[in-house]
């Protein structure tokens, strides 16, 4: 561990299991900011950077009241800390409560109905063409006979998926259909599914109600805008860069992703919608490529799990909330303006690659015949490419604890769930061939089914 000489206000935090958590650990860490990281898990690998002073048990995320409890009552031992949340769950419990959680929190957290807009996929997609941007043409049908209407008046194939992943705990994103008898079984069972917390529901109303989308090409290559924006609107900076690579492949996080240029109108597009519903902080903005056409079809509020590329990149994210939250906004100015000179200069790394994962993926498409010889040789190339700089978002020289915990971890639950995690590896996407359980809408309502019975005790919790 460093030790910590400055007088920065110390930061705190969860969701240690992500690997932007670890970036941002790195990224304040390294500037004297006291880091501490809340876990429900020991052998979460951020738990072992050398840059993270304390660690301190906590209820998981899935039991959003249990988490707030706790955080009230840390601050309430331990106040001003900065709190900026790491996942949609908890960014959204921060924004609901930030009366409560202010008094004792340094909190860089736009309005709650902010965020609703945002993670309400029905009310982004109207957000986002209203300032500017495209959108997938997407339905929201009431009733089953709204659902009979637009298989009429649309071609397949569509695709059914729910208006958030907000407390979805895992349950999927959605699944591909091809007839209308396929529709209306998929759309039945997400609506079944959609079971939320009380709050959520009263600020998205009808949120349970899945959503219809139309399908386009080429959504394996995702292209995504990381950046900041600050509350008046007027500080802002952005990095672009495509997803090339998923896991499970075609709808999970990236563990591949190459560098590519901001179009001036998708800027200027996120700038526009997020200051009209009053969003401010950190964000990560994927767009699908249609004919030429950008479509925005998902925004992260919040830390987000690649960030260590951006961070290499010159645009300090995790420090940019942070002077944020304390108020700093002479340094906030700079560092922004520091930003935006560092992208002119197309300066830092060109690829983001997570090897471990790669190699374990490709490891397991080779002994189940996922990929063929030829993609397998492409992507083995691309890990051995040497030209220009690589992020690596887990191994740091100088702070290599996380990275052997990383192996460690994988072991671990490759042991205790050898199924799953093969799983894992093996499958592919809502638009592959593979049957997953991101796209079986029926392993989705049984697994559903049994979260809610161990939460309610009818189960053991695993």
């Amino acid at each position: 561990m460093i030790a910590r000489t400055t007088d920065l206000p110390p930061a705190l935090l969860g969701d240690a299991t992500w690997w932007g958590t670890l970036a941002a650990a790195r990224d304040l860490g390294s500037r004297g900011v006291s880091v501490t990281l809340a876990s429900d898990s020991r052998l979460v690998p951020a738990r072992w950077s050398r840059h993270v002073a304390r660690w301190v048990r906590c209820p998981g995320k899935g039991e959003p009241e249990r988490v707030l409890e706790w955080l009230l009552d840390f601050g309430k031992r331990s106040p001003g800390y900065v709190l900026y949340p790491t996942s949609d769950e908890i960014a959204w419990l921060v924004a609901a409560n930030c009366g409560k959680l202010g008094s004792h929190y340094r909190l860089y957290s736009p309005p709650v109905e902010a965020l609703a807009c945002l993670l309400d996929k029905n009310r982004l997609g109207r957000a986002a063409v209203a300032a500017g941007l495209c959108a997938p043409e997407t339905w929201c049908p009431g009733d089953e006979g709204e659902v009979l209407r637009i298989a009429g008046e649309t071609r397949f194939p569509l695709y059914v998926k729910p208006r958030t992943n907000l407390f979805s705990h895992g349950c999927g994103k959605g699944q591909r259909v091809t007839q209308l008898a396929d529709l209306l079984a998929a759309w039945r069972s997400w609506h079944s599914s959609g079971r939320f917390p009380q709050d959520v529901v009263e600020r998205m109303p009808g949120i349970e109600r899945p959503l219809i989308q139309a399908t386009y090409a080429r959504t394996d290559r995702i292209f995504t805008v990381d950046g900041f924006i600050d509350e008046t609107g007027e500080l802002a900076c952005t990095l672009g860069c495509v997803k090339v690579l998923q896991l499970p492949r075609g709808s999970g996080p990236g563990i591949c992703f190459q560098a590519a240029p901001v179009p001036g109108e998708i800027e200027n597009g996120l700038v526009r919608l997020f200051r009209e519903i009053g969003f401010f902080g950190v964000f990560d903005a994927e767009f699908i490529e249609d004919n030429g056409r950008f479509l925005l079809i998902d925004v992260n509020p919040r830390f987000y799990n690649h960030m260590a590329f951006e961070v290499e990149r010159g645009l300090p994210l995790p420090w940019l909330a942070y002077l944020g939250a304390v108020g700093n906004r002479e340094g906030l100015r700079a560092a922004v303006d520091s930003a935006r000179k560092f992208r002119s200069e197309q300066s830092g790394p060109i690829r983001y690659v997570h090897r471990l994962q790669l190699r374990l993926l490709l490891g397991a498409q080779a002994l189940t015949g996922g990929m063929n010889l030829e993609e397998r040789g492409r992507w083995r190339r691309w890990l051995a490419d040497r030209e220009g700089r690589t992020t690596e978002p887990v191994y740091q020289k100088g702070d290599g604890w996380p990275s052997a915990a990383e192996w460690a971890l994988e072991l671990y639950y490759l042991v205790r769930h050898p199924h799953s995690s093969l799983r894992r590896l093996v499958m592919v996407g809502p638009r592959g061939t593979r049957c997953s359980a991101v796209s079986s809408p029926r392993r989705v309502k049984k697994r559903r089914s049994a979260w809610l019975r161990r939460r309610e005790g009818e189960l053991p919790m695993r």
